[in-house]
């Protein structure tokens, strides 16, 4: 396993997504939510094979109290790195700066109960909006200065131009992004680079895309048929390459060096061995990884945007 040594944390370069511990997630999951058992032999052989980071979040349903309790059974507290988030309910623009306080303070205590830590390892803004309120991002500022939280950051929502935002925040040592083979924005608009320079823990999930880089062209939802020009481009360099699509998408997001841990989403502990072992054949060759990085520049961030593909397009 590869690790990242942040501030002393070691971050493995293969992460577990655990929103499906919680909550049914994905736009490809036919198996619904992940039951404890599943749950305790995935973290149990994440642990054999060095696998360290952790990723989960309040609103992550049952996750956090999931997690805790399957790390507090394994005697694992000081193996693994968590991350997890602060989240604010709707309508936070209009609370006061004591509401939102009181709120977050809240949601961090819930946290730290659910994981059965005394510190969070990483705790991260669910979302760069939150930005916008300095009551919130001091609240999290001065838990680093007592401890109850280790590392800050974000989980950047709207790609690139939130990120720019969150660079604007110097105190920022951590950014989650999605982040996978269809979206070229980050390279094209030099924010990997600008987190490489700046020695900002970079953090991706959604490799897959939910699920979308994998569906066939019959099962693509209506309003993202016109996916299937960029799934097939894609398919065409599975197939020049000999590399099977879903190998391909996966060992892409490991072959950039930018980012310290690609977070997987697993809901069974079949699917957390067949993603490990892709994990395992290495990086793509460098050609080909630059080749793939060039050929997606032009994709609409409305199919690499989740949030948007409620909304129609064009």
């Amino acid at each position: 396993m590869r690790f990242k040594d942040f501030h002393g944390l070691q971050i493995s370069r293969f992460g577990l997504g655990t929103v499906q511990f919680g909550l049914n997630y994905g736009i490809n999951n036919k198996t619904g939510q992940v039951g404890y058992d599943e749950v305790f032999a995935i973290l149990s052989s994440a642990r054999e094979r060095g696998i360290t980071f952790v990723d989960t979040s309040r609103f992550y349903g049952t996750s956090e109290e999931v997690l805790g309790k399957a790390i507090h059974q394994l005697h694992a507290e000081d193996f693994f790195v968590v991350c997890t988030k602060l989240d604010l309910e709707k309508g936070y623009e209009s609370r006061s700066d004591g509401e939102l306080c009181a709120e977050a303070e809240e949601c961090l205590t819930k946290s730290l109960d659910a994981l059965q830590l005394e510190s969070i390892p990483l705790y991260l803004l669910h979302t760069e909006d939150y930005l916008s309120k300095d009551s919130v991002w001091e609240f999290v500022k001065e838990q680093k200065r007592t401890g109850r939280v280790r590392h800050i950051g974000v989980s950047v929502a709207v790609g690139p131009a939130g990120a720019r935002l969150c660079l604007a925040h110097p105190e920022i040592e951590a950014l989650q992004i999605a982040y996978n083979a269809l979206d070229g924005r980050w390279q094209k608009e030099g924010i990997l680079a600008e987190v490489e320079q700046r020695g900002i823990l970079l953090i991706n999930r959604s490799s897959y895309l939910q699920g979308l880089l994998l569906m066939e062209r019959k099962d693509l939802p209506p309003n993202l048929a016109y996916g299937w020009e960029y799934l097939k481009r894609l398919s065409r360099f599975s197939e020049e390459s000999g590399i099977p699509l879903k190998e391909l998408a996966l060992r892409y997001v490991f072959s950039i060096d930018t980012i310290a841990s690609t977070i997987i989403g697993i809901d069974s502990r079949a699917q957390f061995d067949e993603n490990y072992a892709i994990y395992e054949k290495g990086k793509l060759p460098e050609d080909l990884t630059h080749a793939i990085a060039n050929a997606f520049t032009d994709t609409p961030e409305h199919l690499v945007n989740p949030a948007l593909w409620g909304r129609p397009f064009p």
